[in-house]
């Protein structure tokens, strides 16, 4: 019995590639599948199929440059090769021809029609259209050339790519490891703290309450380094659980005035909100909605020196993007030190911050006070597991001048 023929199938849907899949297995042929156009160049060159059927909507390179690309090899000059696309662009079955496609087929596909062009294209092979004028040759040879080139800079950016991403999985685990293993020594040193602030002699000795309540500060402030990674972490697992439930941005942003208020005391700040009358709920989890603007809010007071003003507004939009969904829009201004251009997008990544750490002091809450450079993270990932998103403005860092920052964050309503 011969072998069944070969059929490579370059198709990065996967509903279409699986429906192809079976339609000719069905028949008798092996297929083989590519997802991509750099994929199905390798593929075509490594088991030298008898027909190609060739998607030309492709994530990487477009078919129309994959078939020049696989005309390019001598083997595989000969072999028939069908497009098959959605598009309605008048010209391409033309163009589909002129760069070495036999066929072209239309989706959604037509089982007859796919069984019969397969089996007449086989059954025919790959037909030259006769000899090329010494101009269209330099061009074909030109446009290989580019396609080369162009194979070689995805390779390399796909190697980077696969390199970031075993960094950044790295760094989560160490994240994750170096937090939980943190976790136990600070849990027995808060409370042998606790056990030794109760003994009688300590009590009565002021220089060693001042001392145990130094060591009482630094685990505290530990523990809520440790906490923000475990934080971070669950946001990119997407793992935190989730209580969706109609939820008062009116109620959150009360919240965290309240809840902010011993640190805007202490630094002479002053808060002031304006909330609209009558917003509507959003569906959501009303403790990390807290979490995400409290963060966001702390960010403020972070950067802006003593005796600032900070703002929290809450009002709904329409027609965003040309969107026919309701969002609620609340807005942090603040009147700190303001954020470079270079830094706006780049401080929702993790460990990033507006400032260089080397300048920090060493407390959360004293003006440019030093930080993990995790809480826009959070708050980003919060967001974003609501389906909203935030972005920050502000004309640039100037610690003079104070341009301030404002910081926008956009949730669906209800």
């Amino acid at each position: 019995m011969s072998a069944p023929q070969t059929i490579l199938s370059v198709e990065d849907t996967p509903e279409n590639r699986n429906l192809v899949r079976r339609i000719l297995e069905s028949e008798g042929y092996r297929v083989v599948d590519a997802v991509n156009a750099l994929e199905g160049i390798e593929k075509a060159v490594e088991i030298h199929p008898d027909l190609i059927l060739m998607d030309i909507n492709l994530p990487d390179l477009d078919g129309f440059t994959a078939v020049t690309r696989i005309r390019s090899y001598a083997h595989l000059k000969t072999i028939p090769i069908l497009a098959l696309t959605a598009r309605t662009v008048g010209d391409d079955r033309e163009r589909a021809k002129a760069i070495g496609c036999d066929g072209y087929l239309n989706k959604p596909i037509d089982f007859d029609e796919l069984v019969s062009e397969v089996a007449r294209h086989i059954a025919v092979g790959h037909k030259d259209e006769g000899a090329v004028t010494q101009r269209e040759y330099y061009l074909h040879e030109q446009n290989v050339t580019l396609i080369q080139e162009l194979e070689r800079k995805f390779k390399e950016l796909q190697v980077a790519y696969d390199r970031l991403k075993h960094l950044e999985e790295a760094k989560s685990n160490f994240i994750s490891v170096a937090s939980h293993e943190l976790r136990t020594p600070l849990t027995v040193i808060h409370s042998y703290t606790q056990m030794l602030q109760m003994l009688p002699g300590v009590s009565a000795d002021a220089g060693a309450r001042e001392l145990l309540d130094g060591v009482a500060q630094g685990v505290a402030r530990l523990q809520e380094i440790m906490n923000d990674m475990v934080s971070v972490i669950r946001v990119e697992l997407a793992d935190q659980s989730r209580e969706f439930a109609p939820v008062s941005i009116r109620s959150v942003i009360k919240g965290v005035k309240i809840e902010q208020m011993k640190k805007l005391s202490d630094r002479q700040l002053a808060i002031e909100t304006d909330v609209a009358n009558n917003l509507p709920m959003v569906s959501g989890d009303a403790k990390q909605l807290h979490s995400a603007l409290a963060r966001i809010v702390g960010n403020a007071v972070k950067y802006t020196p003593d005796g600032g003003q900070i703002k929290v507004s809450a009002y709904l939009c329409d027609n965003v993007d040309g969107d026919d969904q309701s969002f609620i829009q609340i807005v942090v201004t603040d009147t700190g030190v303001g954020i470079a251009a270079e830094k706006q997008k780049m401080i929702f990544e993790k460990f990033s911050t507006a400032e260089d750490v080397a300048l920090h002091s060493t407390s959360k809450t004293q003006f440019m006070g030093g930080g993990a450079g995790l809480g826009l993270t959070i708050a980003k990932g919060v967001i974003s597991a609501h389906n909203g998103r935030i972005w920050v403005e502000s004309e640039g860092y100037d610690k003079e001048n104070l341009p301030g920052s404002r910081f926008y964050v956009l949730l669906p309503a209800q």
